[in-house]
C-alpha cells in the first residue's frame, strides 16, 4: 500500500487536499482515540512524504506514479501576526472528542439556587429571623455542592450519550 492509498488521496491531488485528507485519517486513526498505532504511523509517514515537494516528487519517481506531480503551493511571504496565525491553525481543527454538554436543568440548578440563598438570607436578616438565615446557609452550602458536582454529571451524561 502507497502513501496515496493510505492517505485516500489521488497521486495528482494538490497539498492541500493531501494536508486534508491526512487531518482526517489521523482524527480516525489516532491511539488517544482509540486507534490503531500502526495506522497513525502509516498516516505521519504518508504525510511526511507526501507534504513536502522535494520528498514528493522523489518519492513519485520510486513508485513510478505516472500522474503529474501537482506544483506546490505559492509560498506566503507576508508575515501574519500572531492572532492571524492562531486562526490559521485553528482554521480546520474541531474537537477530537466528543462534546461534554449538562442537561438543562443541572446547568440552572446550582445558580437558582445560589441565587435562592442571596434572596432568603436578606430577608432573614432584614426580619431578623434566625430560621430564614438558617435557611439561607444550608440553600447556599447546596450551591456550592451542586457547583463541585456538576462537572463529573457533565462527563456521566457525555459518556452515556455516546455509546
Amino acid at each position: 500500500m502507497n502513501h496515496y492509498e493510505v492517505l485516500g488521496v489521488a497521486p495528482s491531488a494538490p497539498v492541500a487536499e493531501v494536508r486534508s485528507a491526512y487531518i482526517d485519517q489521523a482524527r480516525r486513526h489516532h491511539p488517544d482515540r482509540g486507534g490503531d498505532p500502526g495506522a497513525m504511523r502509516a498516516v505521519n509517514e504518508a504525510w511526511a512524504a507526501l507534504s513536502d515537494p522535494g520528498r514528493r516528487a522523489e518519492y513519485d519517481r520510486g513508485i513510478g506514479a505516472s500522474a503529474p506531480v501537482p506544483a506546490a503551493e505559492p509560498v506566503r511571504h507576508r508575515i501574519l501576526s500572531e492572532e492571524e496565525d492562531l486562526l490559521a491553525d485553528l482554521a480546520d481543527d474541531g474537537p477530537i472528542g466528543g462534546t461534554v454538554r449538562l442537561p438543562r436543568w443541572m446547568a440552572l440548578l446550582p445558580v437558582a439556587v445560589f441565587v435562592s440563598s442571596l434572596v432568603v438570607g436578606m430577608f432573614g436578616m432584614l426580619f431578623m429571623a434566625p430560621a430564614l438565615i438558617t435557611v439561607a446557609v444550608f440553600s447556599f452550602l447546596l450551591s456550592c455542592g451542586l457547583f463541585l458536582v456538576s462537572p463529573f454529571v457533565a462527563l456521566y451524561a457525555s459518556r452515556r450519550t455516546s455509546r
